[in-house]
């Protein structure tokens, strides 16, 4: 992955993040980090961006 394409997910999952805690709160969205062994974006593998950010966005639009 390059380095702009690595940059781009990570302003994403940030972005959904903070949309994730405002719709549901920090604990629900620390937890789909945490399914992946995650205890921030910091160690989050590369190959989960993807799958953490569809889910962080799920949260975040779930009316």
């Amino acid at each position: 992955m390059k380095k702009t394409e690595r940059d781009n997910w990570i302003i994403n999952i940030e972005n959904a993040y903070e949309a994730a805690c405002l719709q549901a709160g920090q604990a629900v969205a620390d937890s789909v980090l945490q399914r992946y062994d995650a205890h921030g974006l910091y160690d989050l593998s590369s190959c989960y961006y993807g799958e953490v950010f569809g889910d962080l966005e799920l949260i975040a639009n779930d009316n």
